[in-house]
């Protein structure tokens, strides 16, 4: 039945991208684009079941970006069972998280590579990212601006409203 608000739904549909250098899938969850969501903003959601390492050397965009982890357990929101690294800066600060985290990265901040190290159950990454058209990914460290492979997107579900 359509409703009058049916505007404001949006089904997000399922996605896999596969790394550029190996093809290995390294998001397999639920996306949605600013040209579905009408907004200049990209978010994404997938469960993780076992450890991955992202393709992403160290990099910047030219947008903001939030990184969340959190646990799966609906009984305890504190319980994590997982061991997230991610590096920070031009010096690649490393961050280890065994608790549920948000990550803000303004415009212009290095960050990555990010490693999922240790999944002891399953758990839940989100990436906001604030950008619609024009949104860029430079790598950081000259050695890795000429191997940046482009990934694979495959729509494995259709977006609904």
């Amino acid at each position: 039945m359509a409703g009058k608000y049916d505007k404001y739904v949006i089904n997000p549909p399922h996605v896999q991208i596969c790394a550029g250098d190996d093809g290995r899938v390294v998001f397999d969850g639920l996306m949605v684009q600013h040209t579905e969501l009408g907004y200049n903003m990209l978010m994404g959601l997938q469960f993780v079941t076992k450890p991955v390492v992202s393709d992403n050397p160290c990099h910047t965009h030219n947008f903001h970006e939030f990184l969340a982890w959190y646990g799966g357990n609906p009984n305890d929101p504190e319980d994590f069972g997982a061991e997230v690294v991610l590096y920070l800066g031009e010096e690649m600060e490393k961050h280890v998280f065994t608790r549920p985290t948000i990550v803000s990265l303004p415009e212009g901040f290095p960050h990555c590579p990010l490693e999922i190290t240790r999944v002891d159950r399953p758990i839940i990454q989100i990436e906001i990212m604030l950008v619609g058209e024009g949104g860029t990914r430079e790598a950081l460290f000259e050695k890795d601006k000429k191997t940046r492979k482009p990934v694979t997107v495959k729509v494995i579900g259709k977006t609904g409203r």
